[in-house]
């Protein structure tokens, strides 16, 4: 985990792409995010502010399902803002993908290059 705190530091945006499983991210993902529990503690208990340097964050989730979100997407800007997101984009998205590829999904396509925007404009 080293090497992943060291680029939270440094980067600008941080993108958080998931399958949703049963409504949320998926367990090895939350393994990861759990991780980021130093940041929690920094900030709350010891008073300091882990990461200086504010960045942008976006999530993208795909499913099969039922088009449920909602917990998946405030899962991950929970992790975001640990990670000092001030700035998060909404939910970027493509539901029934086991009936229409997500590569098909027209309104998620649209909505990367949404994200790209806004990753690349101040």
């Amino acid at each position: 985990m080293s090497g992943v705190y060291e680029y939270i530091q440094e980067c600008d945006n941080i993108l958080i792409a998931s399958p949703i499983y049963f409504s949320e991210l998926t367990g090895k993902l939350l393994e990861v995010g759990s991780r980021l529990q130093t940041y929690f503690c920094a900030r709350f208990f010891r008073g300091e502010a882990p990461i200086a340097k504010p960045k942008k964050g976006a999530v993208v989730l795909v499913g099969g399902g039922d088009g449920h979100v909602d917990t998946a997407f405030h899962t991950a800007c929970t992790l975001l803002h640990h990670m000092n997101c001030c700035n998060i984009h909404d939910a970027v998205y493509s539901h029934n993908t086991n009936e229409r590829p997500a590569t098909k999904d027209e309104n998620a396509l649209l909505g990367l290059k949404s994200i790209l925007n806004f990753f690349e404009n101040d």
